[in-house]
């Protein structure tokens, strides 16, 4: 019994050595095998071996490949990869909701309902549709559906936080770090949003505006 219990320290050493490279082991299988896949279905992509590895977006797209990203939009995946040769650049942000006093109602400018996922930018900088991903403290990809009087310059986006209403308070206005995913071209006139509609999944390289 001495002897036995003397052994059972090593072996649980041994175990607990082994755990961590289990673990980047079992998050790593399914990151190559989405990039194994989405290789072949977009060449055109940066992938791993030119990544750049301070880019912010490397962390993001890791987080999503390792955990179920067939779960995610179809167009999320290779437009968080193409973002990847994007600098990020500085912007001012604030938060709103429903239910924020000047927070505009239930619906966006483009005829949407608010919801989490969207975002309020200048209609002289950004079209209806566009992509962004802002960081710290949002950390979120966001499709601009909605202007507001106070949101001027490019460089200036109000981050819907709906069913969350203290973080609009939280957040106030900060600064963050952002990332153009896609840019539509401004327009003066957004009509409404059309049925179905979804960002781009792109089979060839976009243009460079985008």
């Amino acid at each position: 019994m001495k002897k036995a219990n003397a052994a059972e320290p090593s072996w649980r050493r041994a175990v607990m050595a082994a755990a961590p490279v289990m673990l980047i082991w079992g998050l790593a299988i399914p990151a190559y095998a989405g990039c194994t896949e989405l290789a072949a279905e977009h060449p055109w992509l940066p992938w791993p071996s030119v990544w750049s590895a301070n880019h912010p977006l490397v962390p993001v797209i890791e987080g999503v490949m390792s955990g179920d990203w067939r779960k995610q939009p179809e167009w999320k995946l290779p437009m968080l990869v193409n973002g990847l040769q994007k600098q990020p650049e500085g912007c001012t942000i604030t938060a709103y909701c429903s239910q924020c006093r000047d927070g505009g109602g239930k619906y966006t400018r483009w005829g949407s309902r608010v919801r989490r996922g969207i975002c309020a930018a200048d209609p002289d900088h950004w079209g209806p549709g566009s992509v962004i991903w802002i960081g710290a403290p949002v950390n979120s990809v966001l499709i601009v559906e909605d202007t507001g009087g106070a949101i001027q310059g490019p460089n200036r986006f109000d981050v819907c936080m709906e069913g969350a209403h203290y973080m609009c308070e939280r957040i106030g206005i900060r600064e963050a770090i952002y990332v153009p995913l896609h840019r539509v071209p401004p327009k003066s006139h957004w009509g409404s949003k059309p049925e179905g509609w979804h960002p781009p999944v792109w089979a060839t390289p976009p243009d460079e505006d985008s």
